[in-house]
């Protein structure tokens, strides 16, 4: 559409985008895959379905107790079966750009494909013991990952950003308590290790997540990520007034309706409000409400967002 010869062209020099990702790279034994185009991931869930797909099937359901996991055979993955050193070729290609890096830690979303998702939230109140357990299992497996990628290379990361989505369009998917007995500890954990070798960390967590941002701010997140703002009580002018000092918005431009569905002009207007709501101290990280925008977002809409933004000096 942008008639670039690369996409480093398309994204830095005409769009603006001023990120570069590295994530950890697997090296391990080659993954199955099937007749169907389906696959199993490393934690043995086979995948089905547009991009990274959804689980179809659950290695730990029906599993009740420590004792049945411990007997159950299952083997969780090894973080050493990554590569976290980043190439140093690649590297110096993009000396000038914010460099994300750490691996992307879902564990929650892991977690939740091991048990099935509602055996999960029933096991949480029923084995809360369980679901404790494989959850830091789970997190240590990225949170080695991403300790090895800030210690291999030194100074290089600016930005940790990891991404779990725990909201709804209504509400939570869990209570704030719960929320943080088992997961926000987890998150906490990856925010200390990003200050500590000089990092920002930011958090993706689509939906309705209004009542963990004071625990969000208080463990020192720095940045919050994609910003619904179709979900409920996620209203930027409310979010910019009552956080707005203490955190960075990083999103919010609306992917649901208007970069989906609306023209070149009302996706300008909204990324115009946006930026004027949540940009308004320039404290705002430029995105749409999606941590993706996948192939069914028109391509003039995408180039108007980030041309917008442009004028504005973002």
């Amino acid at each position: 559409y942008l008639g670039a010869k690369n996409e480093k062209e398309a994204l830095h020099d005409i769009l603006g985008i001023d990120y570069v990702t590295f994530r950890p790279q697997y090296i391990g034994p080659p993954l199955r895959t099937y007749e169907d185009g389906t696959s199993d991931n490393v934690f043995g869930i086979r995948r089905a379905g547009y991009f990274y797909g959804q689980a179809m099937n659950h290695p730990l359901k029906g599993i009740e107790t420590l004792e049945e996991l411990a007997k159950s055979g299952y083997c969780f993955p090894k973080s050493c079966e990554w590569e976290c050193r980043i190439d140093k070729t690649a590297l110096a290609q993009v000396q000038d750009y914010c460099i994300i890096g750490g691996a992307w830690s879902p564990f929650f979303h892991d977690v939740s494909e091991l048990f099935d998702m509602e055996e999960m939230m029933i096991l949480m109140y029923t084995a809360p013991e369980l679901v404790k357990k494989v959850t830091e299992t789970v997190f240590d497996f990225y949170y080695e990952q991403t300790k090895r990628a800030f210690e291999q290379n030194p100074g290089v990361i600016d930005f940790l950003f990891i991404g779990n989505d725990f909201g709804s369009q209504r509400a939570l998917l869990v209570s704030p308590s719960h929320w943080y007995e088992f997961f926000g500890k987890e998150i906490k954990k990856m925010v200390d290790l990003a200050h500590k070798h000089g990092a920002v960390a930011g958090l993706h967590l689509c939906g309705d997540i209004h009542q963990i941002i004071p625990m969000l701010i208080e463990m020192g997140m720095d940045a919050i990520n994609p910003i619904q703002v179709s979900a409920e009580h996620m209203d930027p002018v409310l979010l910019k007034r009552e956080y707005g000092k203490d955190i960075v918005f990083f999103g919010g431009i609306d992917e649901n309706r208007i970069l989906l569905h609306g023209s070149e002009y009302e996706v300008r207007e909204e990324t115009k409000r946006i930026l004027d709501i949540l940009g308004s101290d320039g404290r705002y990280i430029v995105a749409a409400s999606h941590d993706y925008l996948l192939p069914e977002v028109p391509a003039r809409n995408i180039v108007a967002m980030y041309d917008e933004a442009k004028k504005f000096g973002c």
